[in-house]
C-alpha cells in the first residue's frame, strides 16, 4: 500500500504547475504573494509574472526573484488590464495545470499546491475549487464554503446561481486550479473586457463541460486592496457587464449548448450588475439617486437587458432555486425593471446600501 501511494506521488510530482501572476503597482505586496508559492511543499511549478507597466518597484522586485529563483520569469504584458496580461502569460507556460494568483494576494498554507493536483490527478478534474478568505481592513474574513453549491448537480440551476452569483466562488479566476489542456482543447482565453473578465472565462469554462471538484480546505486569501481594478470607480463598467451578456450568449450558442439550459448565465448577469453599478454610482456620486438611475436605465432600455428582466420578472427560471429571499429580490426588481420604475429602484438600492442588506446577503456577511 505504502509503495503503491509512493509511485502515485511520483507520477503526479512529475506535473508542472504554472503559476500566472499579472502584476501592476503591486510593490507593497509582491514579496508576500511570491513567497506564499516559493514555501508551497509541492516544488515543480514555475511562476509567470506578466508585468504591466507599472510606475512603482514592481518590476525591480521581479528581477530580484528572478534572478534567486530559476523557475521565476517575467514576460511583459500588453498594459490592457489583467485579461490580456493573463494571455500573454498563458502562452509561455509550461506546465501541465495553472494557477491565477493576483499580485496582491497570497496562498495562506503549504500544502495547497499539492492538495490541488493530488485530487486533480486522482479525480481527473478540469478545475480544482477551494474555498477562500478575504483580507478585509486587517481582519481575515472566510467567505463561504463551496459546499453551499458543490452538493447541487453541475447541470442544475441552483448550482449555477450559487455558483456565480449569490456565493460567486466559481466567477474567480483565482483559488482554482486549471488544467491547461482543458483550456487550449476549447480555446478559452481572457478578453480584454475592462471589468470582470474572470467572470466571463470561467463561465465559458462552465459551458464546456468542465469537470469540477472541490477543495474544502482554505486554499486562498483575497486582499481589499483599493488601489486594485476590483475596488475603482468604472464610469463605465455597464459596457463591460454587456459585453459579458452578450458574450456568453454567443458562446452558449458556439458551442451548441441548449440555451434554456444556460441562459440563466445571462439573465442573472444582468440581474446583479445594475445594482453592483448603481451601488458604485450611489457611493460615487454622494448618494445621488439620479446617478443610480441613469445607469438603470442604461441596463433598462437594452435588448438583452429588456428579454432578460421579462423572463426573470415570471419567475419560470427561479422555481429550482432554494433561498426563497432570492426568488422575492429578483423577481421584484426585475419587474420594476420591465415596468421602468427606476426612481423606485433607486430607492430599494439606496435603501439596501444605508442599512448595509447588500453586505449581509454577500459572500462574507457584514465585514466591518
Amino acid at each position: 500500500m505504502e509503495l503503491a501511494e509512493k509511485n502515485n506521488k511520483k507520477s503526479f510530482c512529475r506535473k508542472k504547475i504554472s503559476v500566472i501572476i499579472p502584476v501592476y503597482n503591486a510593490e507593497k505586496y509582491l514579496r508576500k504573494t511570491l513567497d506564499s508559492i516559493i514555501k508551497q511543499s509541492y516544488e515543480n511549478w514555475e511562476i509567470i509574472l506578466a508585468e504591466n507597466g507599472s510606475n512603482d518597484k514592481s518590476p525591480d522586485i521581479i528581477c530580484e526573484y528572478e534572478e534567486k529563483y530559476p523557475g521565476i520569469h517575467m514576460v511583459k504584458g500588453p498594459g490592457k488590464g489583467p485579461g490580456p496580461a493573463r494571455n500573454v502569460a498563458l502562452e509561455a507556460a509550461q506546465g501541465e495545470y495553472v494557477i491565477f494568483v493576483d499580485a496582491d494576494d497570497y496562498i495562506p498554507d503549504k500544502d495547497v499546491f499539492y492538495k490541488y493536483i493530488s485530487i486533480a490527478e486522482n479525480i481527473n478534474a478540469d478545475i480544482v475549487v477551494s474555498n477562500y478568505a478575504r483580507l478585509w481592513n486587517g481582519k481575515l474574513l472566510s467567505a463561504e464554503e463551496t459546499q453551499a453549491f458543490a452538493l447541487s448537480s453541475p447541470l442544475s440551476e441552483e448550482f449555477r446561481f450559487q455558483g456565480f452569483f449569490s456565493v460567486g466562488t466559481l466567477s474567480y479566476v483565482w483559488g482554482k486550479l486549471y488544467r491547461r489542456a482543458f483550456l487550449e482543447e476549447n480555446q478559452i482565453t481572457f478578453t480584454d473586457i475592462a471589468y470582470a473578465e474572470d467572470k466571463l472565462f470561467n463561465m465559458q469554462c462552465y459551458v464546456c463541460d468542465a469537470r469540477y471538484v472541490f477543495l474544502q480546505e482554505l486554499g486562498y486569501v483575497y486582499r481589499r486592496n483599493e488601489e486594485s481594478v476590483s475596488w475603482k470607480y468604472h464610469p463605465n463598467s455597464a459596457d463591460s457587464w454587456l459585453k459579458i451578456a452578450y458574450t456568453i450568449k454567443g458562446w452558449i450558442k458556439e458551442k451548441n449548448k441548449d440555451m434554456d439550459i444556460y441562459k440563466g448565465l445571462v439573465q442573472y448577469t444582468l440581474f446583479f450588475a445594475p445594482f453592483f453599478d448603481g451601488k458604485m454610482e450611489y457611493i460615487q456620486h454622494k448618494n445621488s439617486l439620479r446617478a443610480v438611475r441613469k445607469v438603470l436605465k442604461i441596463y433598462g432600455q437594452d435588448p438583452l437587458g429588456k428579454e432578460s428582466f421579462l423572463e426573470l420578472s415570471q419567475a419560470r427560471r427561479m422555481s429550482e432555486l432554494k433561498q426563497p429571499l432570492w426568488k422575492f429580490i429578483i423577481r421584484g426588481f426585475a419587474s420594476g425593471m420591465k415596468h421602468q420604475w427606476y426612481i423606485l429602484l433607486s430607492v430599494g438600492i439606496k435603501l439596501l446600501i444605508d442599512l448595509r442588506v447588500d453586505e449581509r446577503l454577500s459572500d462574507t456577511g457584514l465585514r466591518e
